[in-house]
């Protein structure tokens, strides 16, 4: 045993780094579901940067310290409450806002988001539209013949909490489902893509793109 770990000692630092570098800097996810559309495609790949929120402890769910918190429109990988697997969602409101719905239409504290012209898919009953959440614009969708998940009557998001909501909005299982995500849950913050397999992207021009 000794001898065997000799011989590979290069190999088995290399290996225990690249895992503490995954579980505590930076980490790499494929995404398999299509709640992000149209922003993230399944055969996606995103890159997890966890030191824009702190350092993760190596294995664990918990950060060393915060170096700062998630701001509406950021894209985020967590855990949801009670749930032992990680999805991927965009912040809607932080500690103390204000969250309501009306159709496609999304209210924070009591202000409309803004929502641009309406781009209608009739062959694929799809309709897409950019929405402008803290200054920073982004695309939503919905398929014309499902209803959407609503939040009629407003919600304050509590302190040491957030609320999440795909950018498919009657395609996506969030924060209308299973209430608000933890601080303690959130992992990071999704800020490009790593590479694409999606029909949707080109597989070179997808290497590295930045995610809105």
């Amino acid at each position: 045993m000794r001898k065997l770990l000799r011989n590979n000692l290069g190999f088995i630092c290399l290996i225990m780094g690249m895992a503490l570098f995954r579980t505590a800097v930076a980490d790499w996810n494929p995404v398999p579901s299509s709640s992000m559309e149209p922003t993230i495609f399944p055969g996606d790949v995103v890159l997890v940067n966890k030191m824009l929120l702190g350092p993760s402890i190596p294995f664990t769910h918990s950060r060393l310290f915060s170096l700062g918190e998630p701001e509406q429109g950021d894209i985020i990988t967590f855990y949801p409450p009670g749930i032992e697997k990680q999805y991927v969602k965009r912040v809607i409101g932080v500690p103390g806002d204000s969250i309501r719905t009306d159709g496609l239409r999304l209210y924070v504290n009591d202000q409309l988001v803004a929502l641009g012209e309406l781009d209608i898919d009739e062959q694929n009953r799809l309709i897409t539209a950019l929405e402008t959440l803290n200054g920073r614009a982004h695309q939503v969708r919905v398929i014309s013949n499902r209803s959407i998940v609503q939040v009629p009557d407003a919600i304050t998001v509590p302190q040491g909490s957030y609320f999440v909501m795909g950018d498919f909005r009657n395609n996506s299982e969030d924060s209308r489902f299973w209430g608000f995500v933890p601080e303690e849950n959130i992992i990071g913050k999704v800020t490009r893509l790593l590479l694409s397999t999606a029909d949707e992207r080109s597989f070179l021009s997808s290497l590295g793109q930045t995610l809105n």
